[in-house]
C-alpha cells in the first residue's frame, strides 16, 4: 500500500517537470518570435545639380548716326558753334546706357537722306542751328542771343522722317560790350550756354525714343 502511494507521488512530480519544462519552452518562442528588431536604413542625400539663374539679356542698342548742315548760305552763326553743338549733342546721347550715338560730321539734310537709306540699323540724325538775331538781321544787344537748333530724325533703309523738334537756348557773347552783328567769325559766346543749348537738343531726341539720361550724368 505503502508502495504505490509512493509510486503516484513519484509520477506525479515527473508529470509536473515534464509540464513546466514545455510550458517554459513555449514562452520562450513567444518572447523570441514577439521581439523584432527594425533597422532603419538611411538614403545619404544627393544635392542635386545647382540651378544657375539666367541673367536677362542685355537691351539692344540705339544706334544714331548724327550730322550738322553747316551749309546754310545766309546763317551767320559763327563756325565754331557748330562743332561745339554737334560734339555736345552725340555725348549727350550716349550718355544714355542704351545708346551708342556717332558723329557723321557736316551733313545737309540731302545728305542725311541719302545716308539714311544706306543705313539697316542706325537712324540718322540731322542737326540745323541758327540765329534769331542773324535771321532777322537784327543787331546782338546786351551779348545776349537766340541760339535755335532744329532736328529730323530719319528711319534707316526708308529715310522717313519720324521725329522732329526745335530747341531754343539764350547764349551770351564773352567779354564784349555794346552792340555787335552777328558774324562767321565774330561773337565769341559763353561755351556753357552753347553746351546747354546741345543738352537740351539730346534730351529732346532721346525723349523722342522714350530714353532718358542716367543718373550721375556729369550736365
Amino acid at each position: 500500500m505503502a508502495g504505490r502511494t509512493m509510486m503516484k507521488i513519484f509520477l506525479a512530480v515527473v508529470i509536473l517537470f515534464a509540464l513546466t519544462g514545455v510550458m517554459e519552452a513555449q514562452s520562450g518562442r513567444r518572447s523570441t518570435g514577439g521581439s523584432t528588431t527594425s533597422t532603419t536604413t538611411t538614403t545619404p542625400s544627393v544635392a542635386g545639380p545647382k540651378t544657375t539663374e539666367k541673367k536677362p539679356a542685355p537691351a539692344p542698342k540705339l544706334q544714331l548716326l548724327v550730322g550738322i548742315d553747316r551749309e546754310e548760305v545766309f546763317n551767320n552763326v559763327p563756325y565754331y558753334i557748330y562743332d561745339t553743338v554737334l560734339d555736345n549733342v552725340i555725348r549727350r546721347l550716349g550718355d544714355a546706357e542704351i545708346v551708342f550715338a556717332n558723329s557723321g560730321g557736316k551733313m545737309t539734310r540731302g545728305d542725311a537722306s541719302k545716308a539714311a537709306k544706306q543705313e539697316k540699323v542706325r537712324w540718322v540724325v540731322n542737326l540745323e542751328i541758327r540765329s534769331i538775331y542773324s535771321d532777322s538781321g537784327r543787331q546782338v544787344k546786351n551779348n545776349q542771343d537766340e541760339l535755335v537748333i532744329s532736328y529730323a530724325v530719319m528711319e534707316p533703309d526708308t529715310a522717313k522722317i519720324k521725329h522732329s523738334g526745335v530747341t531754343r537756348q539764350h547764349i551770351y557773347q564773352n567779354g564784349r560790350g555794346g552792340v555787335s552783328l552777328p558774324s562767321k567769325n565774330g561773337g565769341v559766346y559763353s561755351e556753357y550756354s552753347i553746351k546747354q543749348a546741345a543738352i537740351e537738343a539730346a534730351d529732346r531726341i532721346l525723349s523722342d525714343f522714350d530714353i532718358s539720361v542716367r543718373q550721375g550724368s556729369p550736365f
